[in-house]
């Protein structure tokens, strides 16, 4: 079965029964698009769509390839040249157990499908495969900031990934890099409970002036039974830049056990009050599949499932929140 039709299925999936109007709006050209540009190997990429909570209806589109897909081979993205041919070939080149995945990330929402951010997600705390990547991608102006931003963050999180625009440069203002940090047990628990933990950790990587909504925000998901993870854009002094969104990560069975489910609702009930989420977030349940597709004689499973929500808090703008789709076929 070639590539664009199980990515159609995947989408017709998770968008039927209404669901396209509702949650991903009129982005579907832009989103198939940004797929046709991602293919990088034989193995299908894992994708993500990701979409507002309230407001008008948008999509984005993340497209992800393991290390064990394009390992020691010479494999290039379909619709991408120059850095991004240059940061994959580097990380086909990296050893195992170094690297996770490669991601492009495409702002699909704004028809832009032509420059994707490019992000590493790394295995283990060995700062030189980061370092290794920013320089692949022609940012090399970013290690240093890289390397101090994770210098000064807490020793129970653990920087998971850290992401760039190729075609910006240190001259731009918004030419920050991204740094996604999963927060330890330890840390989780005393921010659950603690608010001037939270706040000392976050002064220490440049947050000073924090809000209270962003506190209770990061305290609620902190409190639930479900991995918090903290994201960051660093600027050119490596202090993190006033934004900051959390998130929690959810696994299928979170939604078929009834513990999950209620500890779900928590969540979508508390932000419902706070309106950062309206009426689709309950839609959300409804994405989740896992099927075994037959066409012509071949069969694929595939699978579906809301794998994140993430609040984001701006100085001086209100805040919002976003869920993530989780989609895999074998």
């Amino acid at each position: 079965m070639d590539q664009m039709t199980i990515y159609d299925i995947v989408y017709a999936l998770a968008a039927q029964d209404g669901r396209e109007a509702a949650l991903f709006g009129d982005c579907a050209p832009a989103a198939r698009e940004a797929f046709s540009r991602c293919l990088t190997c034989d193995t299908f990429p894992e994708l993500w769509f990701e979409m507002p909570l309230t407001g008008k209806p948008w999509l984005d589109f993340h497209a992800l390839v393991s290390y064990e897909d394009v390992a020691g081979t010479q494999a290039v993205f379909a619709g991408h040249s120059g850095v991004y041919s240059d940061a994959l070939a580097w990380f086909a080149a990296q050893k195992p157990k170094k690297v996770r995945q490669l991601a492009l990330s495409y702002d699909t929402s704004s028809d832009d499908t032509e420059h994707p951010a490019v992000q590493v997600l790394v295995s283990g705390r060995d700062a030189a495969v980061p370092v290794g990547f920013l320089r692949s991608a022609g940012r090399s102006d970013a290690e240093t900031p890289y390397l101090e931003f994770v210098h000064a963050m807490p020793q129970d999180w653990f920087a998971c990934y850290v992401g760039v625009f190729p075609r910006r440069t240190a001259g731009e203002a918004d030419s920050w890099i991204r740094v996604e940090c999963i927060v330890g047990d330890a840390c989780q628990h005393a921010y659950a409970k603690d608010s001037a933990i939270l706040r000392d950790h976050l002064k220490n990587i440049g947050l000073e002036h924090i809000g209270s909504d962003a506190i209770a925000g990061i305290q609620e998901l902190a409190r639930s039974p479900f991995p918090l993870e903290l994201q960051f854009n660093i600027g050119p002094n490596g202090a993190a830049l006033p934004i900051v969104s959390a998130s929690v990560r959810f696994q299928p069975g979170d939604w078929m056990d009834p513990a999950g489910q209620d500890a779900i609702s928590k969540i979508a009930r508390w932000m419902q009050v706070q309106e950062l989420a309206d009426a689709r977030c309950i839609l959300l349940a409804k994405t989740m599949f896992a099927k075994l597709v037959t066409h012509e004689d071949e069969n694929v499973s595939l699978s579906c499932f809301p794998a994140f929500v993430k609040l984001r808090y701006r100085e001086d703008q209100a805040p919002d929140a976003k869920a993530y789709l989780l989609a895999r076929a074998e």
